[in-house]
């Protein structure tokens, strides 16, 4: 139960708080950031929802194994973790080839 507000907090956070407004609002936020800011918003509250609804299956109500609940959460963390890396790397190599974009040795 309380383990879920640090949760809470960042999807607030990312939707509402400081961080979401900045990459909605800043001018000086670009494109491919923006892009990779969403898809790290769907990322945690998507991909990061299967750990409370394991915890809440899988313990609370007993209706998971527990051998088949470890194999979803370590799943689930390959998952969100590589999703997470690939939205970072896509945005900066977007972002460099934007920046590049006619210059002599680009």
């Amino acid at each position: 139960g309380c383990g879920m507000l640090g949760w809470v907090f960042i999807l607030f956070e990312i939707f509402v708080g400081e961080a979401g407004k900045v990459c909605s609002d800043d001018p000086k936020v670009n494109k491919y950031v923006k892009e990779s800011f969403n898809i790290m918003r769907f990322i945690v509250t998507v991909g990061w929802s299967i750990y409370p609804l394991g915890y809440f299956f899988g313990y609370l109500l007993g209706a998971v194994d527990p051998s088949a609940l470890n194999l979803v959460y370590n799943l689930a963390d390959f998952v969100n973790k590589i999703a997470f890396c690939l939205a970072i790397w896509s945005s900066a190599k977007n972002s460099t080839i934007a920046g590049n974009e006619g210059a002599l040795l680009g």
